[in-house]
């Protein structure tokens, strides 16, 4: 355990309370320290405490936040709450399927861009279990694989928050024919029986693997050549052409 593991823990916590009110997850925190042969005064008060007791609980952890010297980015809570949410499906606290649904319920209730994907996937979600849905096939999601799928929505998360995509990025998809990444068209053929296809717009092939997917994703995290052992991007990133 290091400065940053207590850092991002800390910020875990902040976000849970400010986006559920969990405080109870400042007196894990404080448990967690003591565990780990951290101890003070204040740690020793705050691990004493019970969830009804709110304001002292945030008290205390401000006063254990200065003696660890640790600083909450208040800028990132909505992020480091999915962070949260996400650590708990892997303990095993909740399910995949309860978090994505959770952050459903957050983007309808700020509007947030952040939530965004997260109403989109659970849209998906449903419409796996509703026989009388039409699936949308420029998913790679299936009842099969739909707990593991969403896992690695999450990973893919973390990863995208800090990289530096184009504005347009979610419109964007591989063409399987030409290989570039573009913005596929929507066209339509034929007189009176009319076709609608969506193509590429520098070959015309009409097979895709879109950014907003996991696959997608997966592709683009390839082509710039990143290492996820060691969590760093490429500094260049290839153009768009």
């Amino acid at each position: 355990m290091n400065h940053d593991e207590l850092t991002y823990r800390a910020n875990k916590c902040y976000a849970a309370d400010v986006v559920r009110e969990k405080v109870s997850e400042y007196i894990d925190f404080a448990f967690y320290l003591l565990e780990n042969k951290i101890d003070s005064e204040n740690i020793f008060i705050l691990a004493g405490l019970s969830e009804s007791e709110k304001d002292d609980a945030r008290h205390y952890f401000e006063c254990v936040l200065d003696e660890l010297k640790i600083k909450i980015e208040k800028s990132k809570t909505d992020y480091f709450y999915i962070c949260y949410l996400f650590d708990g499906v892997k303990a095993g606290k909740l399910s995949a399927f309860d978090a994505v649904y959770d952050l459903e319920k957050l983007y309808c209730q700020t509007q947030k861009k952040i939530f965004q994907e997260w109403l989109d996937l659970s849209y998906e979600i449903d419409f796996l279990y509703d026989d009388t849905v039409l699936i949308d096939q420029r998913y790679t999601l299936t009842r099969e694989n739909a707990e593991a799928y969403i896992l690695r929505r999450f990973e893919l998360f973390k990863i995208f928050y800090d990289l530096d995509l184009p504005e347009d990025f979610y419109e964007q998809a591989y063409c399987q024919k030409c290989g570039r990444r573009v913005i596929p068209k929507n066209v339509v053929k034929g007189l009176f029986k009319k076709k609608y296809l969506t193509i590429c717009p520098k070959c015309k092939g009409e097979s895709f693997t879109w950014c907003f997917d996991n696959a997608g994703k997966e592709l683009y995290l390839r082509k710039i050549g990143f290492s996820e052992r060691d969590r760093d991007p490429a500094n260049s990133i290839e153009d768009f052409d």
